[in-house]
This record gives structure tokens, C-alpha cells and sequence, in this order.
């Protein structure tokens, strides 16, 4: 295999078929390894699978491919992946311009700091252990963020239903004064379920690029505009994404939309549509059109974020068949500085 498949990074989890060596004499002759991808060099691929690490001759490679999660409770793969797997595949859909891990990466708490854009990109993400007693760790993250001049923000996943203070953390939080705010819903489905008939509204064009361009900032949300500089470099990290803007005739940028691609799922990010264009179906194309993105580029599964109290958005998401998965809250500490 020439060239390995967008995606294909450390830390995916992949399928990998390749020739056996020597050729059997008879009986089949390819083999097929799943496993997390944990080496890549200039000859060969290391895959750590259930039964052990397997290293592959790169120019042995017939096919490879990033797939999602191992799912950890039943049900269809979009709704089996578990909160912690899905915020990993999400982080890497808006990261941190500085990241770093409370206990042992992968499985402690990422701590992100992105010049102040997003809380998604500003927060601290408890997904495991964070290797010291939770008052200890909450110090650590209070320190994190005070030294880089930020407010100390954690995001905290949650099932669907469940309270703040039902959590450990959440509790601890609470009784120390910090302030919940700003919930999200994270929906989830099969892009291929998703992508509803959906024609062009008149007088418009779509063009895709995997870097933002003038045009596509142009038509970025309010708080984008008031954080250009820090969007410029927030969304330049990503490895793997592509960015949609519909432009009329004229060549004003209508509406927005980014597609983060990452272990098999697809995030859609930043839809936005300028007021002067509204009520011409523009979000429900852009949506469907980045999801047509997606499932060309392999990603078998979407999620996205949304506000619970965004009528219109949880109106046309839901429409087209996302689900629930979860939601998540922020809290913040009261009376920090930023």
C-alpha cells in the first residue's frame, strides 16, 4: 500500500488487512488485525489487539481503516460507545491549543487551554482517574488554569437525566462554591441514516476546503468573530476536517459549517447561517451536505453538540435522526479571574 488513509495516527483504533508472508501454499492469503494503532514508522505499522501486539510490514498493507470504539454497552454502535470514549473522539474534533493530562493520558483528566474560545477548548474533561483523591485534583486544576489566566472550568459528562450533584465530582464541586452553567446535549447517530433528501436552496453554492478560508470566517458565529484570533489557531489543529461555506451569487457567505473527522465518527461544528439568510432551509442543506462529507470520507458515525434551549437546532438535528447520547454541563469556579 503506497499511502496510508487519512486518520490512520497513533492512539486510533484500525482494521488492517495485509498479505500474510511467506504466502501460504494454499488457503487464504490476507489477514485482517484490529486492534489500537500504537507505532508507525517508515516500514511498519505496531497494533496492540486483544491477544498481543502485532507489528505489520507497511508494504504488506492492502487496506487499512480507523474505526470507532470499542462499544462498551449494547445497542447500535452510535449509542454503545460509552461518555468517556465518545468525549476522547470529541476532544480531537476541537482540541486545546495546550493540552495536558491529570493522571495517565488517555484515562485521567485532560486539561485544555485555548486562549479563552470555547469551554470545549478551555476546560478540564474528567474521564477516568486523575491519579490523586478528588479535592487534591481540583486544586491541581484550579492551579492549571490560574496560571495561565483563565477562569477554572470543568466539563462534566452526564447520563441523560442525571443531576450534577449525583456525581462525585459534581457534588464536590457544588460544595465548593464552583457555579454550573451552559449544558449541552450530545446527539449521536449512523451518518448513513442521516442523509435526508435535501436540495440546494436557490441562488447558492457550497465549496469545501480542510483549512478555514476569509470566506468561511466571514460567516462564523458572533462569539467566533469576537475570538478571530483564537479561533484562527483553535481550528487550525485539528488533523482531519473539512470546512463548508455557502456563498450567493454575489459572493456573500450565507452559512457555515465544519466537519471534524477522527477514529471513525464525524463532528459537526460551527453551523451557522447570517441572519439575512434565514428561513431558507440553509442549515438543514449545510447539515445534510456535511454529513454527505462525512460518510464519503469514511466516518460511519456523527455526533454534534447542541443547547438544550436552541429550539430551531434541536428541531432540525432530531429531525434528520440524531438521538441523545448524553449531555454534559460546565462549572465554573465563582469569583475567579480570568
Amino acid at each position: 500500500m503506497s499511502g496510508l488513509p487519512p486518520g490512520l495516527t497513533v492512539g486510533s483504533r484500525v482494521a488492517v488487512r495485509s498479505r500474510i508472508a511467506p504466502p501460504p501454499p494454499s488457503g487464504p492469503t490476507l489477514t485482517d488485525i484490529v486492534g489500537e494503532l500504537v507505532g508507525i514508522d517508515a516500514t511498519h505499522l505496531r497494533i496492540a489487539t486483544r491477544t498481543g501486539e502485532v507489528s505489520v510490514a507497511r508494504d504488506r498493507v492492502v487496506a487499512a481503516r480507523v474505526i470507532p470504539p470499542k462499544p462498551t454497552r449494547r445497542g447500535a454502535p452510535h449509542r454503545a460507545i460509552s461518555l468517556e470514549d465518545l468525549h476522547l473522539v470529541m476532544t480531537r474534533g476541537q482540541p486545546g491549543v495546550e493540552e495536558t493530562w491529570l493522571g495517565a493520558p488517555g484515562s485521567g483528566w485532560l486539561l485544555r487551554a485555548g486562549l479563552g474560545w470555547t469551554g470545549r477548548s478551555n476546560s478540564a474533561l474528567p474521564v477516568g482517574d486523575p491519579g490523586l483523591p478528588l479535592p487534591e485534583a481540583v486544586d491541581a486544576v484550579e492551579a492549571w488554569f490560574d496560571e495561565r489566566g483563565l477562569i477554572p472550568l470543568i466539563m462534566l459528562p452526564r447520563p441523560t437525566g442525571a443531576a450534577t450533584a449525583d456525581d462525585p465530582l459534581g457534588a464536590l464541586l457544588l460544595e465548593r462554591g464552583w457555579v454550573e452553567g451552559n449544558p449541552a446535549d450530545v446527539l449521536t447517530g449512523r451518518t448513513a441514516d442521516l442523509l435526508a433528501p435535501t436540495p440546494a436552496p436557490a441562488g447558492l453554492r457550497l465549496t469545501t476546503s480542510p483549512s478555514a478560508d476569509e470566506a468561511w470566517f466571514a460567516g462564523g458565529s458572533p462569539r467566533l468573530l469576537d475570538h478571530l484570533d483564537a479561533a484562527r489557531q483553535v481550528l487550525a489543529l485539528p488533523a482531519h476536517q473539512v470546512f463548508a461555506t455557502a456563498t450567493t451569487d454575489e459572493g456573500s457567505t450565507a452559512g457555515v459549517v465544519r466537519v471534524a473527522l477522527s477514529d471513525g465518527w464525524a463532528g459537526v461544528f460551527g453551523l451557522h447561517v447570517s441572519p439575512a439568510y434565514r428561513g431558507r432551509g440553509i442549515g438543514r442543506w449545510l447539515t445534510v451536505e456535511a454529513l454527505r462529507i462525512a460518510a464519503a470520507a469514511g466516518a460511519s458515525l456523527t455526533y454534534l453538540q447542541v443547547e438544550p434551549d436552541n429550539a430551531p437546532a434541536q428541531h432540525l438535528y432530531r429531525g434528520l435522526g440524531l438521538a441523545p447520547h448524553h449531555d454534559y454541563v460546565y462549572l465554573a469556579l465563582r469569583g475567579a479571574r480570568a
